[in-house]
């Protein structure tokens, strides 16, 4: 017997003293077509009427809701029960503390050593499988065929008993009752037709928000007032993204300012201005750091330091003029001083404590000439004038300084003349060592590192004559007219450049330009490298060579260039309207030059820039310049005048008898030579 109890399953509802036999009951329990949520099995004495039971719930039921299931107990009855038992099982819908939807029992007499076999059979119908029996089958799912109604289903606002309570959707829900969404807003209540849930059935309604500013935004996170009428005075209908209701200034769709406040309230102070607080570089290069502006849109940068005035020192002398100020707290690039006090920043001769020369022009800028007790023999300067030569007083034509009372000049009849720094008056040289007694010298340039003088005739011929020597030596000679020549030395090696013409014609529309060593080396520009006619030539280095002419009343003004040997045009005309041809060109520096021709031409050119045209006191034909700096030039005309610039305006300084002036010489503004026809040569201050 006790090795039958415990193969049995399930239930044992009472227990049995060792040794005693009173029978047993084995019962099977079987249910369906549903689940039980609760099967209580129980043993009763029909005698006494005692009871002994056990309720299995929950998983512990075996089976399925579309078949239902069963279990078998093993029943012993206590030995004080009589030999009539019943046995009985209960099947429940959920719980065993719900509605018992079916039960069966029966009755067994107890046989000492015997056990009785009890079949119990627990029938009803669970259609919707959703664990409720229908009500024809003793249980509570009203509709047994919809799997969503039951007792134990949400009641929805959907005029249908959900729950199968027996309570409609109007009382259930309340639904025409009255209601509110706030105090602005009544209706009633009803179903919703999507969500089946109960709603308060009111006018169209709106959320709106606190605006303590009124600026449109509502403040920020605040709880929505929902209104069906008109928006209340201090709320808005507008979104509740203020930051700071208490100020229309601050609000989202602004510019944020520079104000170290979140003024478009995106989390985010003075994003518009990443460079704040940096340091920054003022307009005058002064260092600082970037502060909001007093209107705060825009940074500016903030400096303590007080920019200096710095003047252009033009005449590298490091007294500065009073034009071309910069302001700033660095020295710019270039020649610029802290002082304003050079009354000509164009002549390095001039500036405050400047030695006053014998030139007639105020060199200390002191407001006051020189004396003239600082002129040759205590005489004021003058222009003075002496017939050179003999012969019917030829013409002279060019001039050139290689010192201070150094001077070499050609002219007429082969006639050179030359002044030694020791002299006092110039030794005429005819001899026919080269050239021929018709030559004409139009062209010269004296070296100032030897003295020796390097000629150039109308005919094409090419000469050299020392200081020391008699005469002469003939070089080259190719039959082109040479207007002007100059030398430079590059590296300790002389060369010597020329502007000329082909037939010998100063009206020839194509132009020359040689280029000589001094012996037997001499080349012309290329064919692809043509020019107009060219009268004159001058620089202070390869780089800064200018050869000028021009036809057809346009002035021309050619660069060399020393890496390819070409002349380059500096187009001159583009920017000079009213120029006419150029005679002479004077190069001060890689940053200024002169030019002059026809009708009165001036063009200058400084910093290096374009060429600018100059105002001319008249028309007269121009055909030498001499410059000495930006604000220092001489210039003679075809009608016997001399003219100065002083870095202003153009004066007529002396009118020569005699007619036409040819060229102009110097070291300075106090050593000046000026040639020209009938044997005139012109000194100025005093003659030696």
């Amino acid at each position: 017997m006790r090795r039958l109890l415990l193969v049995l399953p399930l239930l044992l509802l009472a227990g049995c003293k060792k040794d005693v036999t009173q029978g047993a009951v084995k019962v099977t329990v079987k249910y369906g077509p549903f689940l039980p949520g609760c099967l209580r099995v129980e043993a009763f004495d029909v005698a006494s009427g005692q009871t002994r039971g056990k309720d299995v719930v929950g998983t512990d039921v075996k089976g399925t809701r579309a078949d239902g299931g069963s279990m078998m107990v093993a029943l012993i009855p206590p030995l004080d029960w009589g030999a009539s038992v019943g046995v009985r099982a209960t099947a429940f819908e959920q719980s065993c503390e719900g509605k018992a939807v079916v039960s069966d029992s029966q009755r067994v007499t107890v046989e000492l050593d015997t056990v009785h076999a009890v079949t119990l059979s627990l029938q009803a119908t669970d259609a919707d499988q959703d664990g409720y029996v229908g009500e024809s089958s003793n249980g509570t799912d009203c509709r047994d065929d919809v799997l969503a109604i039951n007792p134990g289903a949400e009641e929805l606002c959907d005029d249908v008993d959900d729950n199968c309570d027996g309570v409609g959707d109007t009382v259930h829900f309340q639904l025409g009752e009255a209601c509110s969404t706030s105090a602005d807003c009544s209706g009633v209540f009803r179903c919703g037709t999507t969500d089946r849930a109960r709603f308060c059935d009111t006018p169209p309604s709106r959320n709106v928000y606190l605006d303590g500013d009124q600026d449109g935004h509502g403040k920020k996170d605040s709880t929505p007032l929902i209104v069906c009428g008109a928006t209340p005075d201090g709320y808005t209908t507008g979104a509740p993204d203020d930051c700071d209701d208490t100020n229309r200034d601050i609000r989202p769709g602004l510019t944020d300012l520079c104000d170290d406040v979140d003024t478009n309230c995106d989390g985010v102070k003075d994003e518009g201005f990443p460079t704040l607080t940096q340091q920054c570089t003022d307009s005058f290069q002064c260092t600082g750091t970037n502060q909001c502006n007093s209107v705060q849109t825009a940074l500016e940068c903030v400096t303590s330091s007080v920019a200096t005035l710095w003047y252009p020192d033009e005449d590298g002398d490091t007294f500065g003029g009073n034009t071309g100020i910069v302001q700033s707290c660095v020295k710019p690039a270039g020649a610029y001083v802290t002082n304003s006090s050079d009354c000509n920043d164009g002549d390095s001769r001039t500036h405050p404590g400047a030695t006053e020369l014998c030139d007639d022009l105020d060199n200390d800028c002191d407001g006051q000439k020189e004396l003239q007790s600082v002129c040759p023999g205590g005489n004021a300067p003058a222009w003075t004038s002496r017939n050179v030569g003999s012969g019917g007083m030829k013409d002279w034509y060019a001039a050139s300084s290689w010192t201070r009372g150094g001077v070499w000049v050609g002219g007429d009849d082969n006639r050179r003349a030359r002044l030694l720094p020791t002299g006092t008056n110039f030794t005429v040289i005819t001899d026919d060592s080269c050239g021929a007694d018709d030559t004409q010298w139009r062209a010269i340039w004296a070296d100032p590192t030897t003295g020796r003088a390097w000629l150039g005739s109308e005919g094409g011929k090419k000469a050299h004559q020392d200081t020391t020597a008699a005469g002469c030596s003939d070089i080259s000679d190719d039959n082109r007219w040479i207007f002007g020549m100059t030398g430079l030395r590059t590296n300790n090696v002389l060369t010597l450049y020329g502007a000329n013409s082909p037939t010998g014609e100063d009206n020839e529309t194509t132009g020359t330009s040689f280029t000589w060593d001094g012996g037997g080396t001499l080349s012309y520009n290329a064919a692809n490298n043509a020019l107009p006619s060219v009268y004159n030539i001058h620089g202070s280095a390869q780089s800064h060579l200018l050869l000028v002419g021009g036809a057809s009343n346009t002035p021309r003004v050619f660069r060399f260039n020393p890496a390819n040997s070409r002349w380059e045009t500096e187009n001159a005309e583009q920017n000079t309207s009213g120029a006419r041809p150029l005679r002479a060109v004077w190069v001060v520096n890689d940053q200024v030059a002169f030019a002059v021709g026809d009708g009165g031409t001036v063009l200058r050119k400084v910093n290096g820039t374009q060429w600018v045209k100059q105002g001319f006191p008249n028309a007269h034909d121009l055909t030498s310049v001499i410059a000495f700096g930006a604000g220092s030039a001489y210039a003679t005309c075809a009608n016997g005048h001399i003219y100065r610039y002083n870095g202003q305006t153009w004066t007529e300084i002396h009118a020569a008898s005699g007619g036409r002036l040819n060229d102009i010489t110097g070291t300075g503004p106090d050593d000046l030579w000026v040639v020209g026809i009938g044997g005139r040569i012109l000194r100025w201050p005093a003659w030696p």
